[in-house]
């Protein structure tokens, strides 16, 4: 066998290292890019390289709060699809700063619940809050007497995430009325088997607090982490990842199994909320967020993350869970606890989606909620006589 003169050998090894380099740097640029076109697509509202915007680790808009649950960040600004914007104050809630401990001459509302109460797709001046604040306050006008209203409330919160909120957050500002607004997000939770009080798996972001967390413990983020929160680039695989899991989720399909566990819970976490009031002597109004999904005609029947099958079934199991709620209400109220439920009737022309209310459905819900109100401003507010 004739062996390969030495110096034919180099040159060939020569030129497959060139040609790696060569492959090495086009990849490089090619990379390079394809960061730059994902940085430039996105501003111009492409899908996927909006996905991989809102991508960024470090760009989070919740942070962990108390032992199983989160709340917006302080300062954060949430954009939302249609062009609207959510902000939260230094204290991490939406709307203005309130004063501790509470002012003579206040009457102050805690306001609890979900997206739909939180303000989902509209701006900050178009909120429940918003609106009830400026009723209420002219309803005072000129007695001296200033009402403020606290947003509490925030996306995918359940009836547990409300109760942790109002325990962490609300009590400790000395309300003088509470309002809780919920029924919607608990139905998510009858997808779940086995559902227990505390559970993780009710939380819409436990992957993102769960590594908050652990940046927390650890003192700092991972390299990993890091790199995503510069790269465009570095994040695209968890897009592709989330996008094939949607485009093979078999609960798009087929009608979910339904566990009774969620409402039981639902109406046990509403009781604890209660508790709370009522062990503080604080009034407290029970609400169900309006629903159009299952209206003859409704556009808004797609589904949703927190969809039961059908537009029907999903509206049955919110029906459900407001049954409970005035259930519980009534049982509260011939306990003699200080507590009532009210009710909404909205038309479909107020409706972003099957539960996100425009400005003017907001403006609504204010105005009866105001209605509500008045008997407990009139009598904080007016004068006694001796």
């Amino acid at each position: 066998m004739t062996q390969r003169p030495a110096d034919d050998v180099a040159p060939k090894a020569n030129r497959r290292l060139a040609s790696l380099g060569l492959v090495a740097v086009s990849l490089v640029i090619s990379g390079v890019l394809l960061e730059i076109a994902l940085r430039l697509l996105e501003p111009l509202g492409v899908q996927v390289a909006a996905q991989i915007g809102r991508r960024d680790p470090r760009a989070v808009l919740i942070e962990p709060h108390g032992d199983l649950g989160y709340r917006q960040r302080a300062n954060a600004v949430l954009h939302y699809q249609n062009g609207t914007t959510a902000t939260a104050n230094l204290e991490s809630y939406r709307g203005p700063v309130v004063t501790r401990p509470k002012p003579p001459k206040t009457f102050r509302i805690i306001l609890l619940g979900e997206s739909t109460t939180h303000g989902w797709g509209v701006n900050d001046g178009e909120t429940i809050d918003a609106y009830l604040r400026a009723i209420l306050q002219n309803s005072v006008a000129n007695s001296g007497w200033k009402v403020e209203v606290l947003n509490l409330a925030y996306d995918g919160y359940d009836a547990y995430q409300i109760l942790e909120r109002l325990k962490s957050d609300g009590i400790p500002r000395q309300p003088d009325l509470i309002i809780v607004n919920t029924g919607i997000n608990d139905v998510r939770s009858a997808k779940l088997e086995g559902l227990v009080e505390r559970d993780g798996r009710t939380l819409i972001w436990e992957a993102e607090l769960s590594r908050i967390r652990a940046e927390r413990e650890r003192g700092g983020p991972t390299l990993w982490v890091q790199v995503k929160h510069w790269s465009y680039l570095a994040r695209l695989p968890s897009v592709v990842r989330q996008r094939q899991r949607v485009a093979v989720d078999p609960g798009l399909a087929v009608q979910p199994v339904v566990f009774p566990e969620a409402a039981s819970i639902f109406v046990r976490n509403l009781e604890r909320v209660d508790s709370v009031a009522h062990a503080h002597s604080i009034p407290l109004l029970f609400s169900t967020p309006p629903s159009v999904i299952a209206v003859p005609g409704s556009p808004f029947l797609g589904r949703r993350a927190y969809h039961l099958g059908t537009a029907q079934d999903t509206q049955a199991y919110r029906d459900r869970l407001a049954e409970g709620m005035q259930s519980l209400v009534g049982r509260l109220a011939a306990a003699g606890h200080t507590v009532n439920y009210v009710p909404h009737q909205m038309t479909p022309d107020l409706f972003l989606d099957d539960c996100h209310l425009t400005a003017l459905g907001n403006r609504r819900m204010a105005e009866t909620f105001a209605a509500a109100v008045q008997p407990w401003l009139a009598r904080a507010t007016t004068p006694r006589t001796r």
